[in-house]
Order: C-alpha cells, then sequence, then structure tokens
C-alpha cells in the first residue's frame, strides 16, 4: 500500500519544523509514502525550511494562496499519489509506529474507508491546562482523542482531523472538503473534517478507531491562557450551529429564544460564582460557546432566507 501524508501549514515554521523532525523518526520499513506540505500563505522562509528536509524525508512542499485550511487540503487531495490519505496537521509529534499502525489497520478492516486514531497532548515544560483533562471542554479545546474503546467502529465525530486517514478512491468519487468551515483566520468554524465524514457516514461509509495510530499535539504556552480557552470556545459554538439542523424553536433575531435566556442566565451564575475560579472558568466556556452558537444562527438563518429568496 502507498501512503500519503498530507497536512496544511500558515507561517508556524518553528511548530511544523518540530513536526517533520518527528517523521524523520517514523519506522517505515517496506512502506511507500510521501509528504504534501501545503503552505496557505506562500512563505519563503516556510518553503526553504521544507526543502531542508528533502535529504531525510519524501516531501513535496506546495502552495495554495487562497486562505483557508480545507483549500489547502483539497489541493493536497488533487496531487497525491497514495492509495490511502492520512491527514495530520502542522503541530503533531508522530509515533514511531503511526504509519504503520495506520497501514497494517487498513488491512483489518477492507471495507472500511475512514480511519481516526488517538491524540494526546505535549505540553510546554513547566506548565499545565487552566482546565482538568476531566473537563468536558477538555478533549475538543486541545484536540485530544483518547476514547476508552479498543480497535473497532466509531462515528464521525470521534475522527479527529490531525490524526485521521481516508482512502483515495473516496476523493476520486469526487468527495472534498468543506472550504467554508475550518481554519481560516482567527475566527472560523470548527470542524473542518467532522462535516465531511458525516456526509460519508450518511452515504454509507463507515469509521474505525485505531488506539495504536498515535500523535502527540504541541499545545502552546498561549493556549494555556483563560482567553485563548474562551476563543475556543466561541469557534466550537459556530462550528455546533452549523453543522446541525435548525432547531424548531421560536427565533429571536435569526437566532432560536432559548439561547439568549441561556446566555443572560450562565452570565448572571459568572457574576455569582466570580469567587470560585473553578467554577467561574467553567461557566466562561459555556457562555462562549452560547456566544458561538448565537453568532453562527443569526449568519445561518440570514444566508438560508437569502437563498430562498433567489
Amino acid at each position: 500500500m502507498n501512503i500519503t501524508v498530507m497536512l496544511a501549514t500558515y507561517k508556524r515554521n518553528e511548530i511544523l519544523s518540530r513536526t517533520l523532525d518527528s517523521f524523520c523518526n517514523i519506522i517505515t520499513d517496506g512502506l511507500s509514502w510521501e509528504i504534501l506540505v501545503v503552505d496557505n500563505y506562500g512563505d519563503p522562509k516556510t518553503e526553504q525550511m521544507v526543502l531542508g528536509f528533502n535529504n531525510k524525508l519524501p516531501i513535496r512542499y506546495l502552495v495554495e494562496k487562497k486562505r483557508g485550511k480545507n483549500n489547502a487540503l483539497n489541493k493536497a487531495v488533487k496531487l497525491a499519489t497514495g492509495d490511502l490519505f492520512v491527514f495530520t496537521d502542522d503541530d503533531v509529534i508522530a509515533d514511531h509506529n503511526w504509519l504503520m499502525e495506520m497501514r497494517d489497520g487498513s488491512a483489518r478492516w477492507p471495507d472500511v474507508s475512514v480511519f481516526g486514531g488517538k491524540i494526546l497532548p505535549q505540553y510546554p515544560p513547566e506548565t499545565k491546562s487552566p482546565i482538568s483533562e476531566a473537563h468536558k471542554f477538555f478533549k475538543g479545546a486541545y484536540v485530544v482523542v483518547n476514547w476508552d474503546t479498543g480497535e473497532g467502529h466509531c462515528p464521525p465525530h470521534k475522527v479527529w482531523g490531525p490524526n485521521m486517514a481516508i482512502r483515495s478512491n473516496v476523493f476520486l468519487e469526487g468527495w472534498q472538503f468543506n472550504p467554508d468551515i475550518g481554519p481560516s483566520g482567527d475566527n472560523y468554524i470548527m470542524g473542518s473534517e467532522t462535516e465531511l465524514l458525516m456526509k460519508l457516514e450518511e452515504s454509507g461509509m463507515n469509521a474505525v478507531f485505531l488506539p495504536n495510530a498515535l500523535v502527540y499535539h504541541q499545545i502552546r504556552r498561549e493556549q494555556l491562557e483563560v482567553a485563548w480557552l474562551y476563543g475556543r470556545a466561541f469557534r466550537y459554538g459556530r462550528s455546533m450551529a452549523q453543522l446541525y439542523e435548525l432547531p424548531n424553536a421560536t427565533y429571536w433575531f435569526n437566532a432560536p429564544r432559548y439561547l439568549f435566556r441561556k446566555l443572560f442566565e450562565t452570565a448572571i451564575r459568572r457574576i455569582i460564582y466570580c469567587y470560585n475560579y473553578d467554577k467561574w472558568i467553567d461557566l466562561g466556556i459555556n457562555y462562549w460557546i452560547l456566544r458561538g452558537n448565537i453568532y453562527q444562527y443569526r449568519k445561518r438563518t440570514k444566508q438560508e432566507c437569502l437563498d430562498v429568496s433567489k
């Protein structure tokens, strides 16, 4: 089996360099593979750094200047040559056996088209998250995939972009990533891979979780600030409002009325619990998720009204 590893990057050369360094230590005995790095900016320094790995890795440098991670991935998909496309991000550290586990897992499940692997956090030295690993938002905030299950079928929302594989024939059938979802600037809708995977599941394609296919997510110091966490919550709220059907509810200002009530109640509770740090952060996360819900519902309903009027 031939494997194509692909990732998008945007002016994060130091982080990307650590990722590519880890790729140099991947076990690839008997494996035919290539790496496609898509620069979503066109930075000469990124090109120079990536091409510096030419003598160590089977790497190709591509440029997609149309902003958006999914635009970059769609370009890579068109140029990939592998039978299995392994998607990741520019801020991972790959386990030595990562690709062998992906290859072997896909061989064990020949009728399955989508595979997801484990993602664990890697913190900067002497740091920790402002929320505990038991917090309900922890995995979503820091892109941690550590489901308490063994190898087997899983729903699409449990396959996450930094460690995901899809057979190439899926894309030959015409499927692609939605360029309107996913990283593109600071305020974007999360869930770039989830939107595609949900559609693949609706079409009858199953997913399998491979717990031994492992990468680590490089956590940056700024991601350990509460302000960053709230921004992440807002983007998560946007994705929730975009990916699922519009609720059957009364609407105020193009968003479900009950969300405004919840937002007001949460804001009051934050004031009440201002001296309980953990509770204050927890309520802050809920508050910004609700803000993201309302923001995206308003955008979505306005757009759907425009589409109907055309």
